[in-house]
């Protein structure tokens, strides 16, 4: 069930649904509103039908991928096979990144986010200061 918090703020997109898939490069779920579902099929369209690698990205990027809604209680209706494809098992964490929500097993989250301070610092100055500013960061 999505938060009573999380489902009022997505009220206005909640009717149109969304799409979910396996995500590319994590073992979670990737939850899209289907607005922001249709521009990355849009931009995965602009590549050529006819050229084997990207038909092989399109088909790895697209695994799984369903139309979903919330129901009038609030749960979020997804299938029991995608489910299974990320080892989704009791508890889950729900992550926002960017425009789409990422939904993980709860273990495998706190697995895949466990770093220590200097990994963080290295990460932070990597990601955030370009590697130019990583001693100033606390």
């Amino acid at each position: 069930m999505l938060p009573v918090s999380l489902r009022n703020q997505m009220t206005p997109i909640l009717k149109d649904g969304f799409f979910i898939k396996k995500s590319y490069y994590s073992e979670c779920l990737e939850l899209y509103p289907a607005h922001e579902w249709l521009k990355v099929d849009e931009e995965l369209d602009k590549n050529s039908r006819f050229d084997e690698e990207s038909q092989r990205f399109m088909r790895i990027f697209r695994d799984g991928l369903r139309q979903v809604e919330v129901d009038a209680t609030g749960r979020l209706l997804i299938p029991k096979d995608i489910i299974s494809m990320v080892g989704i098992t009791k508890e889950v964490k729900i992550a926002p990144m960017g425009k789409r929500l990422e939904i993980w097993d709860m273990q495998t989250y706190q697995a895949h986010i466990t770093a220590t301070k200097e990994e963080k610092k290295i990460l932070v100055g990597k990601v955030m200061l370009g590697s130019k500013g990583k001693d100033n960061v606390s």
